[in-house]
């Protein structure tokens, strides 16, 4: 952690063409990608939480989100969470999160939703191990075709997550004490789905089982889609194809992504989602079906 960033509220028009170019850094957007300052300074206004990190003077990460309201349910729609890549791996994005969180909390809501590239490792690690998410909801091609570095060349298809922040699960896992299990934890009572193999250097996807009838599943995915896509497009989207089908066959069918294992065999890591079939309510009280070694 980097002692001297400082997290505080975006206000001024400096703030905002900031977050402008940290968009810019942080994902490669095109500037007509770019949400601008002038709609950051309307969000910020007007009930949206808009934070900024700075090292010294330097803008290296915020956050931003908005209200939001669907089936009568008002929560906070968090839109993007970003850190320049010199700054990444120093806990600035998890203390981001930790500040919107507050400051929704303050505003009285319980829910914070966001949208993010499921075969993403890293951002999966981050949004289940560190900050307890839970995940319903799958959409093909969100956005559309999206020309920035991270995603260009693949269908925008996305996650999107529920951060139950008033919840016991989420509080013990900012605790740190609701640890993630490991794979042998649930080598007696969950199913992995996705069978894989070593192709050129990466994993890749060989079959899925869609008839599984397991309480708990593990979902292998790839270290990072866009690697997979670097090497082979074709590869990355298949894997894209064949997780999509998975995903949405058993979130229809009442399980729950409720948490994410990852570990280092050789050269490569290898990442697994824990799919439970149970009831949300189960998972927000902090109650799980394995049992630690």
């Amino acid at each position: 952690m980097v002692s001297s960033v400082i997290i505080r509220e975006a206000k001024s028009i400096e703030d905002f063409r900031a977050i402008m170019d940290i968009q810019k850094k942080a994902w490669g957007m095109a500037e007509a990608d770019v949400v601008p300052a002038h709609f950051l300074k309307a969000i910020a206004d007007n009930g949206g939480v808009v934070y900024i990190a700075y090292d010294k003077e330097k803008p290296v990460g915020f956050v931003l989100g908005i209200p939001a309201l669907k089936n009568g349910k008002l929560y906070h729609y968090s839109h993007m969470v970003a850190v320049i890549p010199e700054y990444r791996g120093k806990g600035i994005a998890y203390r981001l999160k930790l500040t919107q969180r507050e400051k929704v909390l303050e505003q009285g809501l319980d829910l914070i939703m966001w949208t993010y590239d499921p075969l993403q490792g890293l951002n999966a690690n981050f949004n289940f191990r560190k900050l307890g998410v839970v995940c319903r909801l799958y959409f093909r091609n969100y956005y559309g075709e999206m020309r920035d570095q991270i995603n260009i060349g693949l269908p925008s298809d996305r996650f999107k997550v529920e951060w139950w922040i008033k919840s016991l699960r989420v509080s013990k896992k900012l605790s740190g004490s609701y640890p993630s299990p490991t794979l042998k934890d649930l080598e007696s009572i969950a199913e992995n789905v996705v069978e894989t193999e070593v192709v050129k250097g990466i994993r890749v996807v060989k079959n899925i089982t869609l008839d599984s009838s397991s309480e708990v599943l593990l979902v292998e995915i790839p270290e990072s889609i866009s690697k997979v896509r670097d090497v082979d497009l074709k590869l990355a989207l298949d894997w894209r194809l064949k997780t999509r089908e998975l995903f949405e066959h058993y979130f229809r069918r009442g399980y729950i992504a409720v948490d994410f294992i990852t570990v280092k065999e050789g050269d490569l890591r290898r990442n697994f989602y824990i799919l439970w079939r149970t009831n949300l309510e189960k998972v927000l009280r902090g109650e799980v079906p394995w049992r630690f070694e």
